[in-house]
């Protein structure tokens, strides 16, 4: 598997990427309260979208076969669903050094559950935040958080690369 990130994602690769971010979120069509789906639209608006780095991992032994994808900015006006204002409030230096950041969302294809896509994913998110010293925000479901604990997978799997990660639920 391979890792690169991208400032701008369009054309051709725009739905091989929305197939996986719908596989990827398809269980939470009837398993959370909010809506969780972007619409074809606004997915392409969002690789579009200069202030989001896109992380995307792909299987280079299956004809480069995209397998990951995550949204990570320093940006918080970049998504219209976060405040600004919640996260300078908590974290007021951090934010006004530009040093909060914010994944949008992290997907991978249920067929590279378990292979290390996720860990690429992860380590890369770990290694933009390190290197500026940063806090990370990150929304999780109920479902995703009770039935796949994946907020505390998710921290384990960051101490992995950044050792001093800690987790505060807000």
């Amino acid at each position: 598997m391979q890792l690169a990130t991208h400032e701008v994602i369009e054309g051709d690769t725009v739905d091989p990427l929305f197939d996986l971010y719908l596989r990827a979120f398809d269980s939470l069509r009837t398993t959370a309260a909010a809506q969780h789906m972007m619409t074809r639209d606004y997915f392409a608006e969002v690789l579009s979208d200069k202030r989001l780095t896109k992380h995307v991992v792909t299987d280079v032994e299956r004809n480069s076969r995209f397998c990951g994808l995550a949204t990570l900015t320093n940006d918080l006006t970049a998504y219209p669903y976060v405040s600004p204002d919640y996260f300078a409030h908590r974290w007021p230096q951090e934010y006004a050094e530009g040093r909060v950041w914010y994944v949008g969302f992290l997907a991978v294809d249920p067929d590279y559950q378990g292979t290390g896509a996720v860990a690429h994913l992860v380590g890369s998110i770990c290694q933009a935040v390190s290197e500026s010293g940063g806090v990370v925000g990150l929304d999780v479901c109920g479902y995703n958080e009770q039935a796949l604990r994946l907020p505390t997978a998710l921290l384990r799997l960051g101490r992995t690369f950044s050792p001093g990660v800690s987790h505060q639920r807000v």
